[in-house]
């Protein structure tokens, strides 16, 4: 079951990309991101509420949740950004290296330690990135720094998740999380009105769509943890990148060069063996007599 949810995962983010980067032509961010979290918003309470009833706003770190919310807003947008300025399966690799990024950081924040073997990784897949920005060529596109951001801003959201996930239900945070969003937005489009475009029926239901699969990537992802070990869950999303490449160039004529291509393997590689070496030391500790 987890394994299953886990694809769907994979499913909903690729289709969220192929939306980001059919709209990217046809409404700004600003527009996107607001209809993105209203349509959301229904979907998540309702499933906070069936999970927990009258207390599915309950908050027990409103302080973390805070930081949460901030980071999380800014990762979707540098998210979005980046699907929209390069192509799909560069973008898709440069926000799944957050997991390097994360273990880069786990020790400074989480005490945590990290061997010969995940050190070696986070080093190579650091190299992926160098590779697949190219930033030495000055030709790097700026473009790029969009999908740097993401996993900086996604490995600092990991990391806040994990303190969160010890004492807060995750539907009562994807529920706050995407009303505060949706709230930041609200303000943002009342102090500057011509930022909300005016869209027709067309766009409006692909909002309505990236909404809904967004709302739905949130509920797959919680569940799935329910059923498999976190290791598992994560060892599949990195199938997404390979995906995305292949529906970029199908659906949107993009080709990767080879240098991006070989920088895109070897960040699948690095977060592959990280969440190997994460397996192995979950076993150790859960079973240390063997």
């Amino acid at each position: 079951m987890g394994v299953f949810l886990s694809l769907f995962a994979v499913i909903f983010g690729v289709l969220t990309g192929v939306l980001i980067k059919k709209l990217g032509s046809d409404i700004n961010i600003i527009t996107t991101l607001f209809y993105r979290f209203l349509f959301s918003l229904p979907i998540l309470f309702l499933y906070a509420i069936h999970l927990r009833g009258r207390n599915f706003l309950q908050i027990n770190q409103r302080q973390i949740l805070f930081f949460r919310s901030f980071l999380g807003l800014c990762g979707i947008t540098f998210w979005f950004l980046s699907i929209r300025s390069m192509p799909l399966g560069m973008a898709t690799a440069l926000f799944q290296s957050s997991v390097i990024f994360i273990t880069l950081l786990s020790p400074v924040f989480l005490g945590e330690k990290v061997g010969i073997y995940r050190w070696t990784a986070v080093i190579a897949g650091l190299a992926g990135v160098v590779i697949i920005t190219n930033p030495f060529s000055g030709a790097m596109s700026w473009y790029a720094l969009y999908g740097i951001g993401a996993a900086l801003v996604g490995a600092g959201l990991s990391l806040m998740l994990r303190q969160l996930g010890k004492g807060d239900a995750p539907a009562s945070v994807a529920a706050w999380y995407n009303m505060a969003g949706f709230g930041v937005l609200s303000i943002i489009v009342m102090i500057l009105p011509n930022q909300l475009q005016s869209i027709g029926q067309s766009v409006l239901i692909d909002l309505v769509i990236l909404g809904v699969i967004g709302s739905a990537l949130q509920i797959v992802m919680t569940t799935a943890y329910r059923y498999s070990d976190a290791v598992v869950v994560a060892s599949m999303r990195y199938v997404q990148m390979p995906i995305s490449g292949v529906v970029g160039y199908f659906i949107f004529a993009e080709v990767m060069s080879a240098s991006e291509i070989i920088g895109a393997l070897i960040i699948i590689a690095s977060c592959l063996v990280i969440a190997w070496r994460e397996l192995v030391r979950t076993r150790e500790v859960n079973q240390p007599g063997i």
